[in-house]
């Protein structure tokens, strides 16, 4: 059996970084990634991961406000 891991809780120091890196690009390259690696001192893998999730919240609220707006022009 493997050790379940443990959840990364980010301060805001490395939320604000990521989120102006993600304002700017939100599908950053490998040199953009090991700079944020050096700058927030979190792993590879959670950057990563961190901007996976955000691109899929962003894409879902996209949605979601698209079926709304449909839904008040219908009424």
């Amino acid at each position: 059996l493997q050790s379940t891991r443990v959840r990364t809780v980010l301060n805001e120091k490395q939320l604000m970084t990521l989120k102006a890196c993600y304002a700017a690009n939100a599908r950053p390259d490998a040199m953009m990634k090991e700079h944020l690696v050096e700058m927030t001192g979190l792993s590879p893998r959670v950057i990563r991961v961190w901007f996976q999730n955000k691109r899929c919240k962003d894409k879902k609220r996209q949605i979601a406000m698209k079926h709304l707006q449909q839904k008040a022009e219908t009424v």
